[in-house]
């Protein structure tokens, strides 16, 4: 145990570990400074006291008589899993979390279990955001082919867009908001807002999210938004 508990104080990802009782007998430096909680604020107590944590569709998977612990405790195989929890400031944030049984010595039934996590919130909001491109994109698509309308970026080419729009346009589509765009080009919030709404008037669209998905499926910026 004690070399478990070394190796894991030296790894970058959040690691605590629970009993049979499932409550914390470790929390390492890194998992302090994911969630904010000091190890001495959280021993002893039932791990799903400090997580709580949801899944996608927000039902609760940190609970007494968790089932991922129960199935590693009889030796399961257990695939990573994306869970949502609040870190002692009360921030959301996705953790990535894998879980295993790890013997107290050699050849002993009794086991403990050990969370390895890291922080994915910025995978899954980034995700996310890709969803919402392509369901945009998606429902375009559908628009398109009930007005039986196909729209080509040569249609467009007389009211192209303008070196300015343009940029805006790349900058939306890396994720950015309109306060970081007129950061970015040295510009008013107020002419970021400008660009925009001419653009989505040159392109057809009713918002930036189908800008964006306009902008992909048109090659008018590149898949990796340049």
């Amino acid at each position: 145990m004690k070399r478990l508990f070394q190796s894991l104080s030296r790894t970058s990802d959040g690691a605590f570990i629970i009993d049979s009782r499932h409550r914390i007998i470790f929390w390492n430096q890194a998992a302090v400074e994911i969630l904010g909680f000091t190890a001495a604020e959280v021993a002893g107590l039932q791990c799903y006291e400090i997580l709580g944590g949801l899944d996608e569709q927000g039902r609760t998977l940190c609970q007494r008589f968790c089932q991922v612990v129960l199935q590693a405790e009889r030796g399961g195989v257990l695939p990573n899993r994306d869970v949502y929890v609040r870190t002692k400031a009360g921030e959301g944030c996705w953790l990535n979390v894998t879980t295993f049984a790890y013997p107290v010595a050699d050849g002993a039934t009794t086991q403990v279990i050990v969370h390895l996590f890291r922080d994915a919130t910025e995978q899954k909001n980034n995700q996310h955001f890709v969803n919402q491109v392509l369901s945009a994109s998606e429902g375009l698509q559908q628009d398109g082919n009930r007005q039986n309308i196909s729209v080509t970026p040569t249609e467009h080419q007389e009211d192209g867009l303008t070196a300015r729009q343009q940029q805006v346009l790349v900058l939306l589509a890396r994720g950015l908001g309109t306060g970081e765009i007129a950061s970015t080009l040295t510009i008013s919030r107020s002419t970021v807002r400008n660009h925009v709404q001419n653009m989505l008037g040159k392109l057809g669209v009713h918002s930036r999210l189908e800008a964006i998905a306009y902008a992909y499926q048109h090659g008018l910026i590149g898949s990796n938004g340049s």
